[in-house]
């Protein structure tokens, strides 16, 4: 195994604004970057999705931060796998948010995923969140 790659979904246990949503991709950047990890944060109406892939041991210190943290709940690992290689690996910490359109025009946030290719691409790399992606 190079990579360990894990998946969860979380909620927020009060509203997350842009500002907290700003605050918090701008930490995990931060903090990915000197872990080499690499992933992507989707939040849409108060619900997360998060994909990190990087080393095991860096990834199972993150969890445990995770499963420590106060300010989501509810969280449930939907894939912890071995990986071969990364499907995120030029991404610190992408962003997907589907509440807050002004957050488009910052890099690396998307809001708009009408573009079924774009939907399709996500879903081909990731079946798992294509319930995060077209139910919630």
């Amino acid at each position: 195994m190079k990579f360990r790659r894990l998946i969860y979904t979380s909620q927020a246990v009060e509203p997350f604004n842009k500002r907290k949503l700003l605050d918090l991709m701008h930490e995990s950047r931060s903090y990915n970057a000197i872990d080499s990890i690499t992933g992507l944060l989707m939040h849409r109406e108060g619900f997360f999705l998060q994909v990190f892939e990087g080393e095991p041991s860096v990834i199972e210190n993150l969890l445990n931060r995770i499963l420590n943290d106060t300010r989501h709940t509810k969280i449930e690992v939907v894939q912890d796998c071995p990986a071969i290689n990364r499907l995120f690996s030029n991404w610190t910490m992408g962003c997907l948010d589907f509440d807050e359109p002004e957050l488009s025009l910052l890099p690396g946030i998307r809001t708009d995923l009408s573009d079924p290719i774009i939907v399709q691409e996500l879903i081909s790399k990731l079946p798992e969140i294509s319930n995060f992606l077209l139910h919630k």
